[in-house]
């Protein structure tokens, strides 16, 4: 891992790494290897628990962004906002440098999140209900895409396979070889 992300770590921006639930050892690697920051999941455990990795994690490389998932509002918890909320105070308190909600979707709910903490909100961008207009005026720094270019891309290649199969034209604005080659 260390060496394919030391590749990456090359590149002219910031890279973090998603390290799901985590461990120091991970941080430590993938920061020893040029990543940015890492995004460290929940998973819904204690979050007093995933507090303590936070606080462990950036005492062993502090200058490491960690960015604090909580999955209350993605698994749809009937306590969302009030543990969301206890969540990411926790998580701040405990040296998050950022906290991602992922399923957050209502004004209101982001607002009250944003206003709970002082490091970036990172929201899960979510085609129909959210524009980067929109999250930006209610304070979310962060926006993520999350799988969704994969699974755009996912559905132009099964249209364009449906094009060729059936006889209808191709998208006409696809990338030449030569764009796609581009260093």
């Amino acid at each position: 891992m260390a060496s394919a992300l030391s590749r990456l770590a090359e590149l002219p921006v910031p890279v973090t790494v998603d390290i799901e639930t985590g461990s120091v050892a991970t941080a430590v690697e993938v920061a020893a290897a040029g990543a940015a920051g890492v995004n460290m999941e929940d998973a819904m455990g204690p979050a007093a628990a995933h507090a303590d990795l936070i606080r462990s994690v950036k005492r062993e490389v502090p200058a490491l962004f960690v960015n604090a998932r909580t999955d209350t509002h993605w698994q749809r918890r009937p306590d969302g906002l009030a543990a969301t909320l206890d969540r990411v105070r926790r998580y701040a308190d405990a040296g998050a440098d950022g906290v991602f909600v992922p399923g957050l979707a209502e004004p209101a709910d982001i607002e009250a999140v944003v206003a709970a903490v002082d490091v970036p909100v990172n929201i899960l961008f979510l085609p129909g209900r959210h524009t980067v207009a929109a999250l930006a005026d209610l304070g979310v720094r962060r926006i993520s895409t999350g799988s969704l270019l994969f699974r755009a891309a996912l559905a132009a290649s099964l249209d364009t396979a449906l094009a060729v199969r059936d006889g209808r034209p191709v998208p006409p604005d696809l990338p030449s070889y030569a764009e796609v080659n581009q260093p």
